[in-house]
Order: C-alpha cells, then sequence, then structure tokens
C-alpha cells in the first residue's frame, strides 16, 4: 500500500499513514508547531484504543489498531511535547476503562457559546476522553413539541431571576424536590442546527455523544406545559411524571424518536434520580412504589433497547445507603427527613429491572461497598460526578469486572471559566492519569496532583504572538471568602470577585497597565492547604480537599514559600514594544478589598 502525504503549511509536520486519515489528524498535529515527520501504522494485533508512540530525532511514529487509537497517541505526543519539549519519547498505553465521559449542560445558543463548547471538548479531547454526555432537558429546541421549550424559556427565566432563586424553589416546600438545571443552554433554546455542530465536532474527535434525557424525576421541562402529567398536582413547580399516565410516556417518547432521529446515538441516559415523589395520585397509590419505580425504567428502557439503543439511568435509588451519622439516602427509607414528608424505600426496584441498564454510579463517596449492588445485578456502571482526588481505593474498585467507566461532570453554565473554577479542568486530566496508567491509584495523590497542576499550567498559557509578551506575577491575599461551586443557580460574576488591578507602567513609553486581580480566578489565600484527609464526618467513603485550592488551577502555579504561605503564579498578556515596566501600586475595587501583596513579577 503507498503511503499518502498530508501536505502542510511551511513550518507544520509532515503526515505519512498507509492509509487516508481523517482530517482532524492535521488540525492537531498542527499544534506541534514544528517541522517534523510524524508517521501513523495500524497495527490490528492492538487493543482497541492502545496506542505505541515513539519520538526520535527524525520524527514520530504512532501505531494503533484504530484512528481513534492513533488519535488518542497523538494527543499523548502533543502532551509530552508541551511538558518536556522533542526530548526522545517512548510510549505504550491503553486505557483501563472503555468509557471515559465528560458530562456537561448544553451552552448558551451563541457564536461565543459554541466556541466555549469547542474549547472544552478539545481539552477534553487531549486528555484522551471518549465521551461527551449532553443534557437535553427543554434546553434543546423541540420540532415535535416547541410546548416545551415555551415552557422552558418561562421557567429558566423565573428560576434564575437571582443567584441561589433555585435553591430557595426546592427547599421551600414540605416535600423534597430534586434540584434545578436552569443553567442548561444559559436558560435558552439551542436550535437543533447548532447541535448538530456540536454533535458532529465531537464525534469527529472520537468522543460518542450520550444525549442525557430525564424523564419521571427531573421533569420539570416536561411538566411546564403539561402540568396534567404530574404525581403531584399541588406542586406549583412539578418536577416528578406520573409512570401510570400514558400521556407521559408518548409525550416522553415523541421527543425520544426526535432525538434519535436527530443524532442515532448509541446510549441515552434516561436519568430517574432524585426520585421524591411517587405513589401519590389515586393510580399510583394502589401500587408499590418499587414496582412503579422499576416499571417507568422498563418500559422506558426495553423501548431503547427495541432500537438498539442502550439506556443509561443514575443508580442511587438501587441502594440501601446512609451516611455515617444515619441519615438514609438514596434508595433507602427515609422518615420525614429534615422535617419534610416521608419517602418508602426504592431500593428493593432494584430486583424488578429487566432492561439491562447501564449505571452512572454516583455514590461511590458514600459507601465502597455499595459497588457490589450493581455488579451483583450483573449491571456495567461508571463511576459519575467522580472527583478522583476523593477516591478511596481505586485500584481494587477499578478492577471491578462491570466497572467500565467514569465521568467527570459539571453542573453548572458550560464556559471555560466555570469549569476551571468547579475544578473540572483538574478533575479531567487527574482522572486521566489515573485510566491511563494503571501503576497509579488512590495513593498517589501528591505525585499526581503535582503532575496535573503544572500541566494544567502549561496547557492554559497565553498563547504566543509576535504581537503580545507575557508578563508573569506572583501574589497572594487573605480573604474571608469560602470556596462556592457554581451551580444550582449560582453563576459565575467574576466582577464580584474582582478585588483590583495590579498597575504596571512602560519604562520606554509611560504607558499604563491595569491588570485585574480576580479571586478564585487567578488569586487565592495565602493559607490554602494542598493536603487531603479523611471527609468530613458526614462523609463515610472518601477523602476531602480544599476546592480554593483547585479552583485556580491552570491560570495559576500555586506553590508555598519556607514560611509557609501559598503564592499564585500567574499571567497577563501584554502589546508587545513597551520595554520594560515598573509595579506602581495596586489599586483595590473597594476599601473592604484586604492587602494583596506582590512577590515578584518577570516580562517574559
Amino acid at each position: 500500500m503507498i503511503n499518502q502525504m498530508l501536505t502542510f503549511p511551511d513550518g507544520s509536520p509532515r503526515i505519512i499513514c498507509a492509509e487516508t486519515l481523517p482530517e482532524i489528524f492535521t488540525v492537531f498535529a498542527a499544534k506541534l508547531h514544528a517541522d517534523i515527520e510524524l508517521k501513523f501504522i495500524r497495527r490490528s494485533e492492538l487493543k482497541e484504543e492502545e496506542y505505541i508512540l515513539e519520538l526520535t530525532q527524525s520524527g514520530a511514529v504512532i501505531e494503533g489498531a484504530s484512528d481513534a487509537a492513533m488519535f488518542f497517541g497523538l494527543q499523548e505526543l502533543l502532551s509530552h511535547v508541551r511538558n518536556n519539549g522533542f526530548r526522545e519519547f517512548a510510549d505504550r498505553s491503553a486505557p483501563i476503562v472503555p468509557q471515559r465521559v465528560l458530562k456537561l449542560y448544553l451552552p448558551e445558543p451563541t457564536e461565543k457559546g459554541l466556541e466555549e463548547f469547542k474549547k472544552i471538548i478539545d481539552f477534553a479531547a487531549g486528555c484522551k476522553y471518549n465521551t461527551v454526555m449532553l443534557e437535553l432537558g427543554g434546553a434543546l429546541e423541540y420540532k415535535s413539541h416547541p410546548e416545551i421549550n415555551e415552557g422552558w424559556l418561562e421557567y429558566a427565566s423565573f428560576m434564575n431571576e437571582y443567584p441561589g432563586k433555585t435553591l430557595v424553589m426546592q427547599n421551600c416546600f414540605g416535600w423534597e424536590k430534586n434540584s434545578i438545571h436552569s443553567e442548561n443552554g444559559g436558560g435558552k433554546i439551542i436550535p437543533q442546527e447548532m447541535f448538530l455542530k456540536m454533535v458532529d465536532y465531537c464525534r469527529e474527535r472520537f468522543m460518542d455523544v450520550i444525549p442525557e434525557m430525564p424523564s419521571m424525576s427531573h421533569s420539570d421541562y416536561l411538566l411546564t406545559r403539561h402540568r396534567e402529567l404530574a404525581e403531584r398536582p399541588e406542586d406549583p413547580f412539578p418536577d416528578c411524571c406520573c409512570p401510570l399516565n400514558p400521556g407521559y410516556h408518548k409525550l416522553f417518547q415523541d421527543l425520544l424518536e426526535e432525538v434519535i432521529e436527530l443524532i442515532h446515538p448509541k446510549k441515552i441516559h434516561i436519568c430517574h434520580d432524585e426520585c421524591y415523589t411517587i405513589g401519590l395520585c389515586p393510580e399510583c397509590s394502589k401500587k408499590e412504589v418499587t414496582e412503579l419505580y422499576a416499571g417507568d425504567i422498563n418500559r422506558i428502557g426495553n423501548w431503547l433497547n427495541e432500537r438498539g439503543i442502550k439506556p443509561i439511568v443514575w443508580g442511587e435509588k438501587f441502594l440501601n445507603s446512609h451516611w455515617r451519622n444515619g441519615e438514609a439516602i438514596g434508595g433507602a427509607e427515609k422518615i420525614a427527613p429534615n422535617g419534610k414528608e416521608s419517602q418508602k424505600a426504592l431500593y428493593p426496584s432494584a430486583d424488578l429491572i429487566t432492561c439491562n441498564p447501564e449505571i452512572f454510579h454516583w455514590y461511590w463517596t458514600v459507601d465502597r461497598k455499595l459497588d457490589k449492588v450493581y455488579s451483583d445485578h450483573g449491571w456495567d456502571f461508571c463511576f459519575a460526578n467522580l472527583n478522583p482526588t476523593n477516591f478511596k481505593d481505586w485500584n481494587r474498585r477499578i478492577s471491578n469486572p462491570y466497572a467500565k467507566g467514569i465521568c467527570i461532570s459539571n453542573w453548572g453554565e458550560t464556559s471555560r471559566r466555570t469549569l476551571q473554577r468547579n475544578g473540572i479542568f483538574y478533575d479531567l486530566l487527574y482522572a486521566a492519569l489515573l485510566v491511563w496508567n494503571p501503576e497509579y491509584g488512590s495513593e498517589d495523590y501528591p505525585e499526581l496532583d503535582t503532575i496535573t497542576m503544572k500541566q494544567l499550567y502549561r496547557e492554559f498559557a497565553p498563547v504566543e504572538t509576535p504581537e503580545f509578551e507575557t508578563l508573569t506575577v506572583t501574589h497572594t491575599v487573605q480573604t474571608n471568602i469560602k470556596y462556592q461551586l457554581f451551580f444550582d443557580g449560582f453563576m459565575l460574576d467574576e466582577e464580584h470577585f474582582k478585588l483590583g488591578n495590579h498597575v504596571f507602567q512602560s519604562e520606554k513609553d509611560g504607558t499604563k497597565f491595569y491588570f485585574p486581580v480576580i479571586f478564585g480566578t487567578n488569586i487565592s489565600n495565602s493559607d490554602v492547604s494542598t493536603e487531603r484527609v479523611d471527609g468530613p464526618e458526614k462523609l463515610a467513603d472518601a477523602y476531602s480537599c480544599d476546592m480554593l485550592y483547585r479552583e485556580v488551577s491552570g491560570e495559576t502555579l500555586p506553590f508555598r514559600d519556607n514560611a509557609g504561605t501559598m503564592w499564585y503564579q500567574c499571567r497577563y498578556q501584554i502589546p508587545a514594544g513597551h520595554g520594560n515596566l515598573k509595579y506602581l501600586r495596586f489599586e483595590s475595587a473597594s476599601e473592604l478589598v484586604p492587602e494583596v501583596k506582590l512577590k515578584e513579577f518577570k516580562l517574559n
């Protein structure tokens, strides 16, 4: 077979392969910014995603059984060059689990939203993830039921009126309610044309797309215009459907059919998590809640199976689980939780499931013995909502033959800055190190944390151009600001966290420059801890870390001096040609801002 040469602009890599490669290889190879020869060789005897990589003075050779495997090898080459330059390097790797997932809401329906989404996907692809799960809810355009979108716009606008309103509305009733996802799509509607661009972008990068379509519970988006389908009619904002109402299944199947026709997915996540309202209506009250719950999953799951699509559910309702203090959670019976309406046990419904779903296991923090519930039922499961630094007993648990993957979840807006401050980029890279190197385990936190922080800092370095130089500043502060996740109606507004500006002046022409100092983005507290400890008393089986430390990852490189003070190295871009700079002062955003200390600065 004759080698095919892909032509690049001057100074870019030359790719040689015995077969035609997808165009995406040229896109990523160009990031090497060097004139080297890249040779790709197919090796059918390797595992599906396994690659062999060798970098020498004469170029790089990447071998794999599939395009995806060779693409992952290219990502490893890019990472190596970014961190070490073009030093000789050899690597042979295969993931220890077949499914590596990033869960996101849909971005806002703007060009900016789409570009932010693409940057996030490229980062995940660089970490060798192979799946993206996108929660659709009411934020995707449905042509079969436009009333769903009409209701969603009104509902999201109401819930996003002020930060935290979603929590107020969630907790102000006499019964438990599930969380409100009004950040999805920025509270707007994503046209199907844009959604298809997003799906194509993921698939070009060898990432499957799983639509997440809440059903039964988390169904507020279905019920804003169809209150007749709600299980609890007195709820002004119903979130749970009546599982015996045929109109509910007809509506949901219409939406499923539309999404299936649109993107032809291999799997669909039908949720069923945080189901707190069940067995109340006149018809449902005649049946056992376990029969209702399992019956709804079976009905939808078998409908998907008939169409060759694997159903996925969140699995906590199958678990008889309790926090260390005895508080019942998940599928356990709850007697007046927090003074609210009692709930019958749902965990026996696991024995009634017939549709063989895949489980997204987000109760891995509660008790590691709970993994066995899923494997005993013969269900593949994925450690979901994963915070990998906090995971105990990694090597044994991931070796469970039914443990098929991991899922890193962002439950806030789909924007680069929100993912940074929610620790998602950190978690994606840290978990990738675990998944692609079987030598690492839970005990390797110090080494993995160091690698993760340094690689993220290099990954998010400002792009070098002739027009701009980089100013590196090392600073710190001590505030009383506590860490906050940006989810459940709390959307990031960086102006709220702005402490002020560093003011510099050009010694050459006197031009002044003002560089923003934003707490949680490019600076944090001087007493932040890097240590990992056993989780709070309420958590039964997980570690805990100071999230203020992880929040600034990528944008800063934190380090502790001999006196124990934590400093944050960060970077600003400045137009080239202004010569040396001198530091004038820090200008506070208000008189309430504590002292921001500058240790040093350097113009690169």
